[in-house]
């Protein structure tokens, strides 16, 4: 399909995710390269309640109506569990952008996580989850990223074959997910990741704990009637434990009608930034896929929406500063974040979702590729920018974001769930009779 320059061929949502867990001081050895460090130290991040709903506000009048957010420490700087934190958040947000989708994070990254977990317990890391929206909480939560795949991981060491996009699709991986059991087995939960020092590292945990706390995270979302999100780092083993989470009978992912997956490209060897629009297009056709149960193929049974996000070191940027291979600025070179948001712009992506910011590529990208100093703010302009010469819009309208993304559904069917129990009975309580009259 032709683009035209003033006339919009698709209109994308645009989301920031400000924050993140990976750049912090104590995930970074210090190099002696001044801008290196102060990226991967998150000096440009802004971690005070104050700034960041601050920012939430300037980026929501740029456009941006997803705003995830993982919760920092103002003092160190670091990634916290801290639900005073996430609910200040989620209050400010809520009150200056009234239409912004809001989303939290629950990595296992960090120091002071770990010691919330020692001392709390594992489901500290995703407590988030169960807290109302209007008390502070958040559209989704993400409740699948990296340390879960563990689960995947002790699974594909028991298989007799290796993982593969056909094997994950077909009757056979169904009868794997029905005869597996996480096993209670404690170990490092080190995975391959493209990170800084110290942000691959996610503690000693269990299969079991994680699946426990997967499953238990996925109920939480639906006794509020919240919404299921999930985050891609790593192609094969994310593809499986999402499936194995819709599958799962005690897990049921997706099963209100709706689930968000966010596709962090370069996260991981295992998930690389793509080299061209096709093997872009290939990774989202996989993730779509999930719209079906493998029992029921022919059946969409989940209105799955895809995120996209470029999470590519600084050490990186050189190396996927390329010629664009669409679009009217095809043979231009770019960075990663212009280059994701050329591939999202193309009619045919299937992207609901344009995601940028200081958690995934923190730093900009100058015309000869050398990396500098930026914020949110700098790197939605851009992301933009790059919308705007390949012909996208942003959408702005709340009630289409709400009906696109699947939620006005699963918002539907829990009024009319409270409806049927007026006394506010347990799911499986009968329901009590209205008496009219």
């Amino acid at each position: 399909m032709p683009f035209y320059r003033g006339r919009t061929l698709k209109k994308l949502i645009i989301g920031c995710a400000s924050t993140g867990a990976k750049f912090t001081p104590n995930n970074h050895r210090l190099t002696g390269d001044v801008v290196l460090d102060s990226i991967c130290t998150g000096a440009t991040i802004r971690t005070s309640a104050r700034a960041s709903i601050a920012e939430a506000e300037a980026l929501y009048g740029m456009g941006c109506r997803y705003y995830h957010y993982h919760a920092r420490n103002p003092l160190t700087h670091e990634q916290t569990t801290d639900n005073e934190i996430y609910q200040e958040i989620s209050r400010g947000v809520q009150r200056r952008c009234s239409d912004m989708l809001i989303s939290f994070g629950a990595s296992r990254n960090g120091n002071e996580v770990r010691e919330r977990i020692l001392r709390f317990g594992e489901w500290e890391r995703v407590s988030q989850c169960a807290v109302p929206l209007h008390l502070g909480g958040a559209h989704f939560v993400t409740i699948q990223a990296a340390v879960e795949l563990q689960v995947i991981c002790e699974l594909e060491r028991q298989l007799s074959r290796p993982l593969s996009l056909d094997y994950i699709s077909a009757p056979d991986f169904l009868e794997a997910v029905e005869g597996y059991e996480p096993s209670g087995l404690v170990q490092d939960a080190q995975l391959e990741t493209h990170s800084t020092s110290k942000g691959s590292d996610y503690g000693k945990t269990s299969p079991l704990v994680q699946y426990q706390v997967y499953r238990n995270a996925v109920q939480a979302r639906q006794r509020l009637g919240l919404f299921h999100e999930v985050e891609w780092v790593q192609l094969l083993r994310s593809f499986a434990m999402t499936r194995y989470a819709i599958e799962h009978p005690a897990i049921r992912l997706g099963s209100s009608g709706q689930l968000n997956i966010t596709l962090l490209f370069g996260f991981s060897p295992r998930l690389p930034f793509p080299e061209s629009y096709a093997e872009f297009r290939n990774v989202v056709e996989a993730a779509k896929s999930l719209e079906y149960d493998l029992g029921e193929p022919g059946v969409k049974k989940r209105q799955v929406t895809i995120t996209v996000g470029a999470a590519v070191l600084p050490q990186q940027a050189s190396q996927h500063f390329k010629p664009l291979d669409v679009g009217p600025r095809r043979g231009t070179p770019v960075p990663a974040l212009r280059r994701l948001a050329a591939y999202a712009a193309q009619p045919d992506s299937q992207v609901d979702i344009l995601r940028v910011g200081m958690e995934d590529t923190p730093y900009a990208v100058d015309g000869e590729g050398r990396v500098q100093l930026s914020d949110n703010l700098q790197l939605l302009s851009h992301a933009l920018e790059e919308l705007d010469v390949n012909g996208a819009g942003v959408e702005l309208d709340h009630d289409v974001i709400f009906e696109r993304m699947g939620l006005r559904k699963v918002q539907g069917e829990l009024l009319s769930a409270q409806r049927q129990r007026p006394l506010g009975e347990a799911v499986d309580s009968p329901a009590t009779p209205v008496l009219v009259g």
